[in-house]
């Protein structure tokens, strides 16, 4: 909007403010009159101006007393004052009129087009002056509102948060139940006709608990919260794996599934293998989901090598329904898939391969697609890897049925859901390890101060007290027994930040549920006398 600026003129004769008025009416500005120093004083004092013209020769109260009033009010320490004055070649008067403040000392009778040229001068400064106040309101108000939309921001993102953390709780502690009660069933001789239902309870369980960590995990890649490690692994083992998680699935459609690993390809590789071990879940799980017949292949050839890395190229090939190529560029996109009729017939949330991209994209790689409707479909991406020295993996896990008794080891589970407790209990009782349960935080911290424990697992979320806050009054007991008793966190959570919080709070380690068995024992076993 322009900026319409006020110029007072001070003189004590009618006709000569009426003169200078006639000069500076083609100016776009506002003209306020005074005929005397007070008068003059009082509209600056009440108004604002771009520009004072100041006769000098006044009665009662001259120009420069009237000045000198004028530029002592804060507000006024910078308006310019042009001295108009009919006082010719007198240089006291010109030296007091700069003294005095004033921008510039013009005698009569005017020049017009030199006192307009300086008139016009003074205007521009001051629209120029004003707009840059404007724009520096107009800044503070916006930096105040994005402070205030950030604030926003991270409130929603801490209410996301805090809703997600809860939720992975609430639906994990269930499937913790519902994964391992299937387990223990599968270990306790069912009778043929059993192991079929089994089987489709422990596949639903895991679809679900799929379902789940996608959902997760997209929040934690959407809010750059993901990290990736990078430890030795074996590649083969990892993928029979895989195909071994997928051949109640691959039996039920009647299909295979072929692993093609180049021999060149090291035993032994350093990367991230969770983060592996999930992007090709999700692509091997979506080729079998659109495949009715035929097979799925997962190729892994090297592409590229040096003295200490590798460069590995994976393809999930599958002789499923197709993909049209009009619908090729969707199927990345967050909860969309290639058409309604699609998610109707096969189900999912369209998360699955949007997840995928963005962890092969966050690993440096780049996830491609080549598609025939009708004929099949293959996903492609290259990850790089370094080199291990290592010519094999030694078994960290020894199967189930070797495992050792544990006996002599006393374990407090402090844990609220009925559930859970019972499963730990029997989990832990198989391996004969004497178990005492606590229901809440409060009930564990009295028992851990009465008796002595060789381990305790403590559940994060319990009523009265939490697994931290519980924690926290532990390690604050006096003596070594207190500091140094491994505490290890049941936890669904599946965020880094609460796995940070575990150890902030001076927690020995964590398991999360639905926790692998082998996990548990492993976690405890070394802690045995």
């Amino acid at each position: 909007m322009e900026i319409q600026p006020k110029v007072l003129i001070v003189d004590d004769k009618i006709n000569n403010i009426k003169v200078i008025e006639g000069l500076l009416s083609d100016l776009d500005i506002t003209i306020v009159r005074a005929m005397s120093g007070p008068e003059a004083i009082a509209c600056a004092a009440s108004e604002e101006f771009a520009l004072v013209l100041m006769d000098v020769q006044m009665p009662g109260m001259n120009g420069f007393e009237t000045v000198e009033v004028i530029l002592n009010e804060p507000k006024n320490e910078f308006l310019p004052i042009i001295y108009i004055t009919a006082l010719h070649n007198d240089d006291y008067y010109r030296v007091k009129g700069i003294k005095t403040g004033a921008a510039d000392f013009l005698t009569k009778p005017i020049v017009p087009d030199v006192f307009i040229g300086k008139v016009t001068v003074f205007l521009n400064l001051y629209r120029q002056r004003k707009q840059l106040e404007n724009e520096i309101v107009r800044r503070r108000e916006m930096e105040q509102e994005l402070k205030k939309a950030k604030e926003v921001a991270e409130d929603a993102a801490s209410a996301k948060q805090q809703f997600l953390s809860t939720m992975s709780h609430e639906i994990r502690t269930p499937l913790n139940g519902i994964i391992n009660t299937a387990h223990m069933l599968r270990e306790e001789n069912p009778r043929p006709d059993q192991i079929d239902n089994i089987e489709i309870l422990k596949f639903s369980a895991d679809n679900l608990l799929r379902l789940v960590n996608d959902i997760l995990d997209y929040s934690k890649i959407d809010s750059g919260k993901i990290e990736f490690e990078s430890i030795d692994f074996e590649l083969r083992k990892m993928l029979n794996g895989i195909k071994q998680s997928f051949e109640y699935e691959i039996l039920r459609k009647r299909l295979r599934l072929d692993l093609e690993i180049n021999e060149r390809i090291p035993v032994v590789i350093i990367g991230d293998s969770v983060r592996l071990s999930q992007i090709l879940i999700n692509l091997v799980g979506n080729a079998i989901k659109f495949t009715d017949e035929g097979k799925i292949t997962i190729r892994i050839e090297p592409e590229e090598e040096s003295e200490t890395q590798l460069w590995l190229r994976f393809s999930i090939i599958d002789t499923g329904i197709g993909i049209p190529a009009g619908k090729q560029q969707y199927i990345f996109e967050s909860f969309t898939q290639a058409s309604s009729s699609t998610t109707r017939k096969y189900g999912g949330t369209g998360l699955g391969l949007a997840i995928t991209r963005k962890l092969v994209g966050l690993q440096g790689g780049t996830l491609t697609l080549e598609s025939t409707e009708n004929v099949g479909s293959t996903f492609s991406f290259t990850l790089k890897f370094d080199k291990s020295s290592k010519p094999f993996m030694a078994d960290e896990m020894i199967r189930e049925s070797t495992y050792r008794s544990l006996k002599g080891l006393k374990v407090l589970v402090a844990e609220d859901n009925l559930i859970n407790q019972k499963i730990v209990s029997k989990y832990l009782a198989k391996w004969e390890v004497e178990v005492e349960l606590a229901e809440n935080g409060r009930i564990a911290v009295e028992k851990i101060g009465k008796m002595k424990y060789d381990v305790v697992l403590m559940d994060l979320h319990m009523p009265e007290m939490s697994g931290y806050e519980a924690t926290a009054h532990v390690r604050a007991l006096e003596g070594d027994y207190f500091s140094a008793l491994p505490i290890i966190a049941l936890t669904a959570s599946a965020f880094l930040e609460d796995r940070d919080k575990i150890y902030t709070f001076g927690m020995s380690g964590y398991i999360i549920k639905p926790f692998n068995p082998a996990e548990l024992y492993w976690k405890i076993a070394p802690f045995v006398k």
